[in-house]
């Protein structure tokens, strides 16, 4: 079971007495002066790394810019910066934070999909009080697309740890998905029966596939595809090792574009529609999202890079991205379990009855007894035409020559 319950551990950041101090103090800034920063431009979610943003933590000191990433706002909460500090420097001493992509504590306080889920002043101060003593969840991606629980904005605790009582119209945030927990997640992830043990088999026994109609990738093909993609979870990784060139009548390739071969032009769609999407306000997509399919080449669902807490994901959620409407919503908990769907489906098609069409079918290296029969039975009668013509041709030629010896 480790495979599903390290999905739901948290990811703890050492700090010293001063630099959690300071982070409280960062946070109770926010939180009481969230109002004001947000009607002076909120907080800014593009700058997430902080490493291009200007000015310089001696400059927020001496003239603030209107809008500021929450880390900017340190100096003004009154944690000083010394002399030269650039911000990776400043928020190494302060914080104890290094700035850098991957680092969770970073994409849980402002990472760029906050921008369009709780971009509040509130939302950052609270999430700040919530790394210091339960640590980042380790689905927080999720969470900041919108498509995972969080109860940090409604916890008592939180609030008691700022030494302050929460006003009652500034809860809740946002109106986050149902939290179904992770003792339920896991028993989800339990039911799944596909795996890369019995995929291959499975396909055979169900009629969607012969051997010869199954290929997947080889290590290498996958790193290659990796370098255009981004780094895949495990799971995936697996499924395009057993069935990434072809699977029978898994998919109509012409309907689904799941294949290895298609996946560059899904993932080039799939961020050209994002893109278009930022800009009329659809939800989150990450900007490392890893397209893996689509339906008539649009809609794609994607999963999430694998470098995303430290370690690299076993599993990743599957979402749909609506390229009509903008809206993401989550369709699998599992890689494993978009496979069961797809699956289940093709099993549909055959035992209706439904004709097969674009399937991807490999070529056996001979033809089955029956057909061998056939091909043999072909061959002796060919045979026997050929000798019962060159019988017809000899005969002739001898009554040719009896002829002309009697006349």
């Amino acid at each position: 079971m480790a495979a599903v319950s390290d999905r739901y551990e948290h990811h703890f950041q050492e700090h010293r007495v001063e630099q959690y101090d300071n982070l409280l103090t960062l946070a109770r800034y926010l939180v009481v002066n969230a109002e004001k920063i947000d009607a002076a431009g909120g907080l800014l979610f593009d700058h997430a790394y902080m490493l291009d943003f200007e000015p310089m933590p001696e400059g927020v000191a001496a003239d603030p810019p209107a809008a500021m990433p929450p880390l900017a706002y340190g100096p003004l909460a009154g944690i000083a910066a010394l002399p030269g500090e650039d911000w990776q420097d400043y928020c190494g001493r302060a914080f104890g934070i290094e700035i850098r992509p991957c680092d969770p504590f970073c994409l849980w306080l402002q990472s760029p999909l906050w921008a369009r889920t709780e971009p509040s002043a509130l939302g950052a101060g609270l999430r700040i009080v919530h790394v210091l003593d339960l640590g980042v969840p380790h689905d927080h991606i999720e969470i900041a697309m919108g498509q995972a629980h969080t109860d940090y904005d409604r916890s008592g605790f939180l609030w008691d740890r700022l030494d302050m009582v929460p006003h009652p119209g500034t809860l809740s945030l946002r109106q986050w998905p149902e939290w179904i927990g992770a003792h339920r997640l896991n028993a989800g992830r339990a039911a799944i029966t596909l795996n890369a043990d019995n995929l291959r088999q499975t396909l055979i026994e169900h009629g969607i596939a012969r051997p010869e109609d199954i290929a997947g990738l080889s290590g290498e093909d996958i790193r290659q595809l990796e370098f255009t993609t981004g780094p895949m979870p495990q799971s995936y990784r697996q499924v395009l090792a057993l069935i990434g060139h072809r699977a029978g009548r898994l998919v109509d390739d012409r309907e689904f574009q799941i294949y290895a071969d298609q996946l560059p032009e899904v993932n080039r769609m799939g961020r050209e529609r994002r893109a278009e999407w930022v800009a009329e306000g659809g939800d989150p997509v990450p900007d490392d999202a890893i397209f893996i399919g689509a339906r008539y080449g649009m809609s794609p669902w994607f999963i999430l890079a694998e470098p995303r807490a430290d370690h690299p994901r076993a599993d990743s959620p599957v979402f749909l991205f609506d390229t009509d409407t903008g809206k993401v919503s989550q369709v699998s908990i599992s890689v494993w379990a978009w496979v069961e769907g797809l699956v289940r489906d093709a099993e549909t098609f055959i035992a209706e009855g439904i004709p097969e069409k674009n399937a991807r079918r490999g070529h056996r290296p001979e033809l089955p007894p029956l057909a061998m029969k056939y091909k043999r039975q072909a061959q002796r009668d060919r045979n026997i035409t050929i000798a019962m013509m060159a019988g017809a041709v000899l005969l002739g030629v001898l009554l040719s020559l009896l002829y002309l010896l009697t006349t």
